[in-house]
């Protein structure tokens, strides 16, 4: 079967998971929402970065085509007259139309110099018309001509953010490209740092949450410590006057069910106690009945019958008895039991001088072994009761001849009460059985006594009633059976 599951533990697992489950939420929203505002951000700087790029070097671009365009009038003049008057101004002029009069820039950036891990992962391009570079990055990959506007492309080993932008008039083209990656690791920085807080808090709130559910479940936990407390048969209302609500509910439906029980117990009780009262009477003007038939009675075979019937009605008379004891003592549960020192030496000595008469009768030698003062705090009228029918049920199942020693001591602090016999005992297996009620083991039967199956009952009652334990064990000369009752320290 398996082990009942905690509350407290169930309330920890579930507050415990429903935050991680709220913060994992709130992670992806978060890293989510600064993914959106990077590449917001990035790009928009992308975009500003191209378009001051373009505003520097478009009037750059301008102006070459203006000096490109007069360089061809004066050339054009120059063909004219075949240059004959300037023939070094004709070369220079006819040089610099075959390079098409376009400079080239090669810009070392600074982040080789300032080793700014981030802008490492810049770049940009600036290309006229025709695709020729004007001026570039040194760590710009080759980006490959776009369509105006943003593009998420491959280069190299690495992916890129690349905005283009275009010049309609002179077609000049810039392109500045981002490295993905950073973007990436700034996203991830910027979701570390806001979430990294809640998670060193996540302990410390654990803690928090362990010690309020713990504090929240102590009038739950008290009233399972007051019920794991009681007895089996205490059945006595349980406190909660500090309970919250909740348990205050449960403790309520608790006290109505012991009530309950309680009371069809009563009932059950004083049924047995009127019923068992109610038959000693009859019993007994039987009993006389018989007893006068067989003093009149001359045959034989009558006098054995009455014999039979006489037994029949002693046997009765037992049970009954027994009853209105075991009525007794299961009423003790509802009226305190009186404390006072009982001294068990004293007890011994009482009944084996009570029963000594049955045991002369059985010719079973009852004795006492060494008791000395020995004190308990318990009721003596129930502890005579019960050490007399431990005696009782000794010297009744004993076969003639038997011994049964009745003792009291302490050991370890602990005082006990011991009754033991030489008789037929009881087999191991059938042990935990005696102390049910009307049960009659198989020795007890063969003896035909006249037994009712009651008297170990009565005796285990009224030890639960003192708080003690009863254990059995070998009985005089190696066979038989030993009852002690140890009593708590």
């Amino acid at each position: 079967m398996n082990a009942p599951t905690s509350l407290k533990r169930r309330l920890l697992v579930m507050l415990i998971s429903g935050i991680l489950l709220v913060w994992l939420a709130v992670l992806v929203l978060v890293y989510r929402a600064a993914q959106h505002e990077v590449e917001e951000v990035f790009d928009a700087d992308m975009a500003r970065s191209a378009r001051i790029l373009q505003s520097l070097l478009i009037h750059e671009v301008e102006e070459e085509q203006e000096m490109a365009e007069k360089v061809r009038e004066v050339t054009a003049e120059l063909n004219a007259i075949k240059g004959q008057s300037m023939p070094r101004l004709a070369a220079i002029l006819q040089e610099y139309m075959e390079e098409e009069g376009r400079e080239r820039l090669e810009l070392v950036t600074a982040a080789q110099n300032a080793g700014q891990r981030y802008q490492a992962g810049l770049a940009f391009v600036a290309r006229y018309g025709d695709g020729t570079v004007l001026v570039r990055d040194s760590t710009a990959p080759d980006m490959p001509q776009l369509d105006d506007g943003f593009a998420n492309v491959e280069l190299g080993d690495a992916a890129w953010r690349v905005f283009t932008l275009t010049q309609k008039e002179t077609g000049f083209v810039v392109q500045v490209g981002e490295k993905q990656a950073f973007r990436a690791e700034l996203v991830g920085y910027i979701t570390s740092n806001t979430l990294m807080p809640a998670l060193i808090a996540l302990p410390i709130l654990a803690l928090l949450i362990s010690w309020i559910v713990g504090r929240a479940l102590k009038p739950l936990e008290s009233v399972a410590r007051d019920v794991a407390r009681r007895a089996p048969d205490a059945l006595d209302p349980i406190e909660a006057r500090n309970a919250p609500q909740e348990v205050h509910t449960l403790v309520q439906a608790l006290n109505d069910l012991f009530a309950r029980v309680a009371s069809t117990l009563r009932r059950e009780r004083q049924f047995t106690a009127d019923a068992a009262h109610e038959l000693r009477t009859p019993l007994a003007a039987l009993k006389t009945h018989l007893q006068v038939a067989r003093k009149r009675s001359r045959e034989t075979s009558t006098r054995q019958s009455l014999d039979q019937a006489l037994q029949g009605v002693d046997r009765a008379t037992h049970s009954v008895e027994q009853l209105l004891l075991l009525a007794r003592a299961d009423s003790q549960q509802a009226k305190a039991l009186v404390d006072a020192k009982v001294d068990l030496g004293a007890l011994v000595s009482d009944a084996v001088s009570v029963m000594s008469q049955q045991a002369v009768e059985r010719d079973i030698d009852l004795g006492v072994d060494g008791s000395g003062s020995v004190n308990v705090v318990g009721d003596a009228t129930a502890l005579q009761v019960m050490l007399r029918n431990l005696v009782d049920n000794a010297v009744r199942y004993t076969p003639r001849g038997g011994t049964v020693t009745v003792s009291a001591g302490s050991n370890a602090g602990k005082a006990w009460l011991q009754v033991a016999d030489d008789g037929p005992g009881v087999a191991a297996e059938e042990r935990g059985k005696i102390f049910d009620r009307f049960h009659r083991g198989e020795a007890e039967q063969a003896n035909d006594t006249t037994g009712s199956g009651l008297g170990l009952s009565i005796v285990q009652r009224i030890a639960q009633l003192h708080g003690a334990t009863i254990e059995l064990g070998e009985g005089l000369h190696g066979r038989g059976l030993a009852v002690r009752v140890v009593f708590a320290g």
